[in-house]
């Protein structure tokens, strides 16, 4: 799969996955984007794909963890936490695969009938369209794990990395803010949690999952995943706004179709390359 900017073309570093019957239970789902980057971003992104909703599944029957829309959040977090931290041990010494200088987010979420859990490594979202009879607004269920966001850039820091944007020859900032080691042009991760990005993690930057668990109500309609090509000139409400149309149409296909084209056109006003766009949207029943 490719995205060609104007006559420029780069491989598709993006994946997903959706885990039906999870957890032998099929009201159970669990669905994810995971958004490599670096020279080896797609080889990281695939190897979760092929293996993170396994492992996680695998330790939930082995604890005999049954029933996820009531057992404790601190109970799940647990098992998710060590599930992510331990995918990324096996990645890293996974000699097929280079995550010296590249990784992937994955930002997930376990869908039950009643409550969902949102698990996020990285800078892709998750976000919730509702309405209240009146107004349609977003909820993001997952924060962007950017470097210089409260919590993040401190840890860096005190693990002996700095946060800042790229220098140009001029000395000039351009860009986001990024991860560097001390007194060093590298690795650049424009991130603070990942998977792989093995140097990176040196200087603070962590797999661990910020996990958030949302009840369901009455005015919650669909949910939105994906990397941060579509959200980086689609705000999350201008996504819902979008979507709700297609929502009350039942037509999802044409919700996706859609919010690609959307993100597609404001990234050749903006940018030389349009970045790789992965969506999933799943439309809540009422």
């Amino acid at each position: 799969r490719l995205f060609a900017g104007p006559g420029i073309k780069k491989t598709n570093q993006d994946n997903f996955f959706i885990y039906n019957n999870f957890n032998n239970n099929p009201n159970y789902v669990f669905m994810g984007v995971c958004d490599g980057h670096g020279m080896f971003g797609q080889g990281v992104s695939t190897y979760l794909v092929n293996n993170l909703p396994q492992n996680l599944n695998s330790i939930f029957l082995a604890k005999n963890i049954k029933n996820l829309a009531t057992t404790s959040i601190a109970t799940l977090s647990e098992s998710i936490q060590s599930t992510f931290i331990s995918t990324n041990e096996q990645l890293t010494q996974d000699d097929r695969i280079d995550s010296a200088f590249s990784g992937s987010t994955c930002v997930s979420l376990l869908y039950t009938p009643s409550r969902l859990i949102c698990i996020n490594v990285g800078d892709s979202r998750c976000v919730l369209g509702k309405f209240d009879g009146v107004k349609w607004k977003a909820k993001n269920l997952s924060r962007d794990h950017k470097p210089d966001i409260a919590g993040e850039k401190e840890r860096i820091i005190k693990n002996g990395g700095r946060v800042e944007a790229y220098r140009d020859s001029e000395g000039n900032f351009v860009g986001p803010n990024r991860v560097w080691v001390q007194g060093g042009d590298l690795p650049g991760l424009a991130m603070s949690r990942s998977f792989g990005d093995e140097i990176a993690h040196l200087v603070g930057v962590i797999t661990d999952p910020e996990i958030i668990e949302y009840y369901f109500c009455k005015e919650d309609k669909f949910i939105i995943i994906g990397s941060d090509g579509l959200w980086e000139f689609v705000k999350s409400d201008e996504c819902i706004e979008i979507v709700k149309d297609y929502y009350l149409e039942k037509n999802v296909e044409a919700a996706l179709t859609h919010l690609y084209k959307e993100a597609s056109k404001r990234w050749i006003l903006e940018e030389e390359i349009i970045d790789d766009i992965t969506i999933l949207i799943a439309f809540l029943k009422e």
